[in-house]
Parts: structure tokens; C-alpha cells; sequence
């Protein structure tokens, strides 16, 4: 699974190296240009962590604007300060859970980085496994809400079938494994034995939705002889994916 962060303020500098430093997950970094953008996000989808810089927000004189993440996220919030021991209480009480220093090594905000993620990701007690499932989550260019059952490609919205939204997120949540088409009638749908002819038909409606080109697609490729596999393709060349947001 691809984890999402959210970063404001940040330089990209910081962010290139947390995603060198931070191995233990596939991740996805979201840097937003502006706290506008960055409530949009939040309000649209899932994430696993977010970094925020306090001297961006006090330099656009919005140092309250942390007060309002926690309606629309429980993920966990880093502060970077120049004067965290100064900072801390204020931004406890706003909502963060921790106030650090930016002036850090990357090495040891990366560490931070990971320690959080690890405890919302894995050592979170309140999580069942039927939260799990219908947590909203990302690969490649595809981005799935079972939930709300929203569905994004490169940044649109796209409309699918209850048969194919099944199919789509049975997929993504076995990235880059080879499926047959008795494991897909049996996970995705619920159905027992072979049903060879009734998942090629779904699958090509599917690819028709995703894909750019179904003929050479780039999501659901097709084994002969054996089944089907979803690689988590991004494109790191469309401008709609990114959707006015710089990604890394």
C-alpha cells in the first residue's frame, strides 16, 4: 500500500531528502503551494501524515490555521519551528503532535517522519480491519475512496459500475501480482469457480475508463495464459495529475 504526506511550507530540498530517507514505506509526498490548497486536499482524500512548516504560516500571518485540520484529519501533524520549545504548547493545543525544531538534521526529521507514520499506520489500537478496507488510499495514478466509492485517475474523476469498482479495488490492493480469474471471481466479486468469459468483460469496461490507450494499457496488463496484473503506473509528466500541487 502507498502511503500519503502532505507537506506546507516545506522546501523541496527537505522533501526530496525525506523521501530518500524514509524506506520503510512506499510513499507519496504532496507538497501545497498554499494552506488554500491544502484544505481542499484534506476535504478530498486520505493521509497517513502531515508536515507543516510555522514559520510559512507565520510569514502569511495564518499561525491558527492548524486549529481546523482536525475536523477533516486524524493523521499525524509534525511542526517544524525555528523556536519549538517556545511553540510547543500552542501547537498542542491547536492539534499537533509534534513541535520540532527545522533546523534539524533531515536524517533525524526523517526518523521522526517514519515513527509517526509507523504508529497511525500499524500500532493504531482504535484501526479494525473493517476500517482498514474502506480506508481511502492511492497507487500510481489511481486514487480510491471504497468508502464514498470515488474513484480518480491523473487527477479526474471517473465514474464506475459497482462490478467494476470491485474489480478496480480487488487490483489495487494486490499491486504488481498476477491474478487469475478464479481468484478475481472469488476476492472481487464473491462468486466460486471459473468464470473465464464474465471477467474479460468487466476488465475491458475497466480499462476503457482508466486506461489512455486500452490497447497498450499501462494499469492492467494482461498474462496470457494464466491472468491479469495491475502495475502502479505514474505518470510523472501530467499536468492534471498533479492538479496545481507539486508532487515528488
Amino acid at each position: 500500500m502507498e502511503y500519503s504526506i502532505l507537506t506546507i511550507g516545506l522546501s523541496n530540498e527537505l522533501v526530496s531528502n525525506l523521501k530518500n530517507l524514509i524506506t520503510q514505506y512506499r510513499l507519496h509526498f504532496i507538497i501545497s503551494p498554499t494552506i488554500h490548497t491544502a484544505d481542499r486536499l484534506l476535504n478530498r482524500q486520505q493521509f497517513h501524515l502531515l508536515i507543516v512548516d510555522l514559520e510559512y504560516l507565520r510569514s502569511i500571518q495564518r499561525s491558527d490555521w492548524l486549529a481546523g485540520i482536525r475536523p477533516n484529519s486524524f493523521a499525524p501533524i509534525i511542526v517544524l519551528s525555528d523556536v519549538p520549545e517556545k511553540d510547543v504548547n500552542s501547537i498542542v493545543r491547536f492539534g499537533g503532535d509534534m513541535c520540532v525544531s527545522g533546523k534539524w538534521p533531515y536524517s533525524v526529521i526523517a526518523d521522526l517522519a517514519y515513527a509517526q507514520l509507523r504508529r497511525y499506520t500499524e500500532y493504531n489500537p482504535g484501526s479494525t480491519s473493517s476500517e482498514i478496507e474502506q480506508s481511502a488510499f492511492q497507487e500510481g495514478d489511481i486514487y480510491i475512496d471504497p468508502a464514498r466509492h470515488v474513484v480518480e485517475v491523473r487527477g479526474k474523476s471517473v465514474s464506475l459500475r459497482p462490478r467494476e469498482f470491485s474489480l478496480l479495488l480487488y487490483f489495487m490492493k494486490n499491486p504488481n501480482i498476477v491474478l487469475t480469474s478464479e481468484q478475481i471471481c472469488e476476492h472481487a466479486w464473491g462468486m466460486e469457480g471459473s468464470y473465464n468469459q464474465g471477467v474479460s468483460g468487466p476488465i475491458a469496461i475497466l480499462r476503457k475508463a482508466i486506461e489512455t490507450n486500452k490497447s497498450a494499457p499501462r494499469y492492467i496488463k494482461t498474462v496470457p495464459g494464466v491472468g491479469y496484473r495491475f502495475t502502479a503506473y505514474r505518470d510523472e509528466t501530467c499536468d492534471d495529475c498533479r492538479d496545481s500541487v507539486g508532487n515528488l
